[in-house]
């Protein structure tokens, strides 16, 4: 019987693999990650450990229509260093990323920024959506001068309950339009 599901896709860039996750890449390694309580509050979430079945329930939840859920993976040692989700909406022509690098050590070496050229590429270019759209709370500074330098503008905040507390966080709603992630690819090409 033929797999319900959207095919896999599979991507590469010069040091990682980026690739449809499916049931049976659930890990040891990504059960932890959100046990950090500073990647939880990155993402305004409870620190947790989750288990093997609760990863096997997210992965089942992604479509690969109009719903991905992308495994990071080290070209080199096959290590996951972490997951990137798109959510497909075709009647605005948009689609939002999360991301999450699973360990503080493995963030800023290069997986979020490689990654994102392939998968944007697929997204603008293969399926012709023209935004990308994203929240990022408001603390995470590095994320936002990230974002705001490669072409993202903000488009409005909004306040959410702390998943720490009973406290508000801010949340800064992001979006880049696909004529911007052009310019900014053919700059790239030409230095």
């Amino acid at each position: 019987m033929a797999d319900p599901k959207g095919p896999l896709l599979r991507f590469e860039t010069p040091n990682y693999i980026v690739r449809s996750l499916k049931e049976g890449d659930e890990n040891e390694t990504w059960t932890g990650w959100l046990a950090d309580p500073q990647t939880a509050a990155m993402l305004n979430a409870q620190p947790v450990r989750a288990t093997l079945k609760d990863l096997r329930g997210y992965i089942a939840r992604f479509d690969r229509v109009t719903r991905h859920l992308f495994g990071i993976f080290e070209k080199a040692t096959g290590r996951m260093v972490g997951v990137r989700t798109c959510e497909i909406d075709k009647a605005r022509s948009a689609y939002r990323v999360h991301l999450l690098i699973g360990v503080p050590e493995d963030r800023g070496q290069g997986a979020r920024t490689e990654t994102a050229k392939v998968v944007n590429h697929w997204m603008y270019e293969e399926c012709g959506l023209l935004h990308c759209e994203a929240t990022v709370v408001s603390s995470n500074e590095r994320m936002l001068k990230s974002l705001l330098q490669s072409g993202w503008i903000v488009t409005g905040h909004s306040l959410k309950k702390s998943a720490a507390g009973n406290a508000a966080v801010q949340l800064v709603e992001m979006r880049r339009h696909r004529e911007i992630w052009r310019r900014l690819q053919r700059q790239a090409a030409s230095e």
